[in-house]
């Protein structure tokens, strides 16, 4: 709001301040992957670095909408190279008896940031203006940049002689982009619309090309698809993250407006109560991390899964009336899951490729999340457009008497729809879990990478 106001723009512009971002980070996180395994893991998260944090400033320096959605792009291109690294930078520097733990750790401070970000980004846009949430990026950015510089150290397992394929990233980066717009844009255009139909069609099209693409002419294609075909650990874990996100990813927001326009609340107090999810997450993730390096991925994740499962379950019991401590209960047990899930099912999926493909292994894993993300927001459009009239909606966002009492319950029996929905998605993505393959450590080729301490 701060941002439409300032610069005089529309809900559509508005839209793609978002949209540019996480557009351009899920096409191009596998494909930055490959990158990473081609040309060094470093190099690449410090370039990554360098355009986040240039990104960042231009940002602050927009004078247009316009101007802003492209920089924001850019902002996604060096997000793109972070994340696809970063991952990928932990499982390298660890051996497999404490890479559980060391990736919990990565995690944890996934969760801290995501928690403390909003609660930041609101200070500083009520105390120096929007400008100031990408300006406050560019010292942090210069800041690990050196640090990079100094700490990191390059490991030879990339080959320089490789091509990049040009033919498998477009085409990947294509379904993939016209996929995302169409989940993001579905529920304003009408699912059933020519220009959302056509995006979708789009899709499948360029994926089908992609497969073709990467199946039969490249020597060194941006996926090796016998990662998916041939080694059920990669694919069954990915597959669960997947589905873990589509499941989990819509309860922000719906509780979000649950607890403001439902129960009441200002905006600073639900906030307090989504916080008892993401501390969970925080608190659970190093712990569970740890247990994967003794008890391996499947029986961890699985339980946290289920846990998932049956946290989305109660929370679709939720009414009017429910007290502020079966809320937060309910979201610490779904967070609690989550914890569980995410670390060991993260080590599983780092485990089982060769060093080499490290970050294609990241790349893909980052964009189980954003898709999962985006195929699960658009759940909450959906359900919403469908449980509550348009009149209804404007009543429970504006706040109006007389029939507001009708949308809540029109709300409530539609954010109970969600929960049974994304419980059932919980429960498939438990089944995937279950059926991954075992995680098995050859002890020669952990000697073969064992950790120069001078690299560290």
């Amino acid at each position: 709001p701060s941002i439409a106001s300032s610069m005089m723009i529309g809900l559509e512009t508005v839209v793609w301040i978002s949209l540019a971002y996480l557009l351009v980070l899920t096409v191009l996180l596998i494909n930055a992957g490959r990158l990473s395994d081609m040309r060094g893991r470093k190099r690449c998260y410090m370039l990554g670095f360098i355009i986040f944090t240039a990104g960042s400033a231009l940002c602050g320096l927009s004078a247009t909408g316009l101007q802003l959605v492209i920089f924001r792009a850019l902002q996604g291109t060096g997000a793109a190279l972070i994340a696809s690294n970063s991952p990928a930078i932990v499982t390298e520097s660890f051996q497999s008896w404490e890479r559980g733990k060391a990736l919990g750790i990565n995690a944890m401070a996934v969760y801290v940031g995501l928690t403390s970000g909003p609660v930041i980004g609101g200070i500083l846009v009520q105390s120096l203006g929007w400008r100031s949430i990408f300006y406050v990026n560019v010292p942090i950015g210069i800041l690990v940049v050196g640090l990079a510089s100094l700490k990191l150290k390059e490991k030879r397992t990339f080959s320089m002689g490789q091509r990049f394929d040009f033919a498998g990233a477009a085409t990947l980066s294509a379904a993939l982009a016209s996929f995302l717009v169409a989940l993001t844009l579905g529920g304003s255009y009408g699912w059933n619309s020519i220009p959302i139909l056509s995006l979708l069609m789009v899709a499948v099209s360029a994926f089908v090309l992609f497969i073709y693409v990467e199946s039969r002419l490249t020597h060194h294609p941006t996926f090796d698809l016998s990662l998916f075909t041939k080694n059920r650990l990669f694919a069954a874990a990915n597959v669960a993250a997947l589905l873990n996100y589509v499941a989990v990813s819509g309860v922000t927001l719906m509780m979000s407006i649950y607890l403001q326009d439902v129960q009441g609340l200002q905006p600073q107090s639900a906030g307090l109560f989504l916080i008892a999810m993401s501390v969970a997450m925080a608190l659970l993730s190093p712990f569970s991390g740890w247990l994967s390096d003794r008890l391996g991925s499947r029986l961890l994740s699985s339980a946290g899964m289920l846990i998932v499962t049956v946290g989305l379950l109660t929370l679709s019991q939720l009414s009017i009336a429910s007290s502020a401590s079966d809320i937060v209960l309910r979201l610490t047990f779904l967070g609690v899951g989550f914890g569980l899930f995410s670390s060991p099912n993260t080590r599983a999926v780092m485990s089982s490729v060769d060093r080499s493909k490290l970050g294609v292994a990241s790349g893909t894993l980052s964009t189980m999340r954003s898709t999962g993300q985006s195929i699960g927001l658009a759940m909450v459009g959906a359900v919403i457009a469908t449980a509550l009239p348009p009149q209804a909606v404007l009543q429970l966002f504006t706040g109006l008497t007389g029939q507001d009492l009708v949308a809540r319950d029109d709300f409530i029996l539609g954010m109970r729809s969600l929960f049974l929905i994304a419980s059932a998605i919980g429960a498939v993505g438990t089944l995937t879990s279950l059926v991954r393959g075992p995680e098995q450590l050859d002890p020669t080729q952990e000697l073969q990478h064992t950790v120069n301490p001078t690299e560290m």
